[in-house]
This record gives C-alpha cells, sequence and structure tokens, in this order.
C-alpha cells in the first residue's frame, strides 16, 4: 500500500504534537515556580525535568516526522523503474541474464544522445520490454534529463504533481528547504532556549547546597533543644 502523501504543515500530526509539547513545558515550567510547596532547588529541578521532557518530546516527533517522509520518498522513488530492478528472489542464473539485458540497455542509452535516448525509451514502452525501459530510464536520471522524466511521468503515473513532490521531500528531508510549508514545521520543531535553571547549573547547585545547609542548620537546632 502507497503511504499517505504529507499533509499540510499546519495539520500534520506530528508538527501538532511538538506545539502541544511546547505548550505543556511552558506551563509545567510556570506551575513549577510558583508552587509554594516546593523548594528552591525542587523548584528548579522540576524545571529541568519539565525542559527535558520538551526535548524528548521534539525529538521523537521529529524523527516520526522525517520518518514519514523517507517513507513516502521511497515509495515515489519506486514509481519510476530505474536500476536492475531483479527481485530478491530470482535464482543466480535468472540473476545474471536479467543483470546482463539491464546493463546492454543501459550502455546502449548512455552511448547516444538525448533525443537517441528519448526514441530508446518510446521502443522499450511499445514492446513493454521492462530491462530496455529501466536502462533508458536509468540513463536519462543519470544525464539529468528532468524534461523527458517529467514526460514519463505525466504519461505513465496518476500521482499528482510526482516530480514536484519529490523534489519537495528531498529537500525537506535534508534540512534545506526554504518553502514556507516546510520552515513552518521546522519553527515548531525547534526548541526554546533553555531556561535559567538549566542553563545555569552552579546556581542551581548553590539552592542544593543552601538546601542542604538549612536542614542540617534545623537538625543541629532540634538536637540541641533536646538537651
Amino acid at each position: 500500500m502507497a503511504p499517505e502523501p504529507m499533509p499540510m504543515q499546519d495539520q500534520d500530526p506530528d508538527v501538532t504534537a511538538a506545539r502541544e509539547a511546547h505548550a505543556e513545558y511552558l506551563t509545567a515550567a510556570q506551575e513549577a515556580r510558583s508552587s509554594y510547596r516546593l523548594s528552591d532547588p525542587a523548584r528548579a529541578e522540576a524545571v529541568d525535568a519539565a525542559y527535558t521532557a520538551y526535548l524528548e518530546a521534539l525529538q521523537g516527533a521529529w524523527d516520526r516526522l522525517q520518518a514519514r517522509r523517507r517513507k513516502r520518498l521511497e515509495w515515489l522513488e519506486t514509481q519510476v523503474p530505474t536500476g536492475p530492478g531483479i527481485p530478491a528472489y530470482t535464482s543466480p542464473a535468472d540473476r545474471a541474464v536479467l543483470m546482463a539485458a539491464f546493463r546492454a540497455a543501459y550502455d546502449k542509452a548512455t552511448d547516444t544522445d538525448r533525443m537517441g535516448r528519448i526514441r530508446l525509451l518510446q521502443e522499450a514502452e511499445r514492446f513493454d520490454d521492462d530491462a530496455a525501459r529501466r536502462g533508458a530510464l536509468t540513463a536519462i536520471v543519470d544525464f539529468s534529463e528532468m524534461h523527458t522524466i517529467r514526460d514519463w511521468v505525466n504519461e505513465h503515473l496518476t500521482t499528482a504533481r510526482y516530480l514536484d513532490e519529490v523534489a519537495s521531500l528531498r529537500e525537506a528531508i535534508a534540512g534545506r528547504s526554504t518553502r514556507p510549508d516546510h520552515r513552518l514545521a521546522v519553527q515548531a520543531m525547534r526548541p526554546v532556549r533553555a531556561p535559567d535553571e538549566v542553563r545555569q547549573p552552579p546556581q542551581l547547585q548553590r539552592l542544593r547546597e543552601a538546601a542542604e545547609a538549612q536542614r542540617q542548620a534545623l537538625s543541629q537546632s532540634r538536637a540541641r533543644s533536646r538537651f
């Protein structure tokens, strides 16, 4: 079954999850800071824990988003038959025959010009010759003859805007897309700056030491009061 196309990023479940993680972190941090039941070290530790959980949630959302992108791209790439395309269950003898047929078709396609490759592809389609088709298409892709690929895609595939979708997914996976829709996802996944409780660990340590000193002083005071 074909993986579902990627939705618009403002409707993507993992982008939504990232936004929810952001809101949950802000709420948890605010509750920790305003809690009168917590000591200063406990407040700092609670904020630290909330921020750590937030980062983990963002990473999980990003990993899931990228995995869905890769799965969709891998499926799309199989729709243009390039490479030998020999099934894994093929016997060694048959594999050798199929590989030889593909290599012969590929070499023939690389030894001609663009129009020659178009004619070879048309001939392969006419006779439904899979090895010749794969050899011609592989050479056409290697020569980056995208107009020829686009014409073939428009004639043989039902996937709308195939090449645009492939390009979009490749850019998004590589992290070099400038498309507004992709920027929206990147912004949602980008963590906010670490809070002071995380960025200033010495301060947290001082709070812990102060609390421990206070506990010891209180314990000593109680011990003296017994005598």
